[in-house]
């Protein structure tokens, strides 16, 4: 297993590391020789081509003859390739625990998938006006918190939870508490959508809307459209 991002020249972070640490332009060569240090043997003549290719994307900039420095959109990248080297790491210990740890998080969060857009469906015609008041607590609650910066993935947690109450149907359930996906994975799950700044709350809200509005087919497909997203956020992070 890799805790990287999709696409990510393998140099990418360690240069940009280097440079942001250095504070002073860096060449090819005092380049080389932190790589070496590293463990990581690539000649001047790769190292420079790396270097042009992060220039091109605009994370560094040439300084002369004296070398290279990271931008701000270095920084920022760098920052990115951080958020996702943490994240990746997160979710090997989460892989690590339960019954989980057997199979691949992509396929469990496609089965999790799975579960929720029915549950979805379901709620939308089983949901009683206490079910709909309880979910659109969870959504102000969740609102509440993001506007605060606090931590809430246990009002994540429970808006999933909820929904698979409303669906009345103990098979489902079982299966979702067979996968094991508890306020830990929804942190990382927030966290993933944070760093790639997709708002999960406007997700959940729309998804509220659609069983409120008694649409199971719109409630599935909304579901299933953020559920999407969580998979896609993890493919970035985890890859066989």
């Amino acid at each position: 297993m890799k805790t990287v991002e999709e696409n990510v020249n393998p140099l990418e972070f360690p240069i940009l590391h280097m440079m942001r640490d250095a504070g002073s332009p860096l060449g090819a060569g005092a380049i080389g020789e932190v790589l070496e240090s590293q463990g990581i043997s690539i000649s001047e003549a790769g190292i420079g081509r790396a270097l042009r290719s992060f220039r091109q994307r605009g994370l560094l900039e040439r300084r002369g003859f004296q070398g290279h420095v990271i931008t701000d959109t270095g920084i920022e990248r760098l920052a990115n390739l951080e958020a996702a080297k943490k994240y990746g790491e997160t979710l090997k210990k989460l892989m690590e625990k339960g019954l989980t740890q057997n199979y691949n998080v992509v396929d469990i969060l496609t089965a999790r998938r799975a579960l929720e857009r029915e549950a979805a469906y379901l709620a939308a015609l089983k949901a009683t006006p206490e079910d709909i008041a309880e979910l659109e607590n969870i959504v102000k609650a969740q609102y509440s918190g993001m506007e605060k910066n606090e931590n809430y993935a246990d009002h994540s947690a429970a808006f999933h939870k909820t929904i698979m109450k409303m669906a009345r149907s103990s098979i489902l359930s079982n299966l979702y508490d067979l996968i094991g996906l508890s306020v830990q994975w929804q942190d990382f799950f927030i966290g993933t959508f944070k760093m790639y700044n997709q708002p999960v709350n406007i997700s959940h809200e729309k998804v509220l809307q659609a069983i409120k509005d008694r649409d199971p087919e719109r409630a599935s497909m909304l579901m299933g459209k953020h559920l999407t997203d969580v998979v896609d956020n993890a493919k970035k992070l985890y890859l066989e």
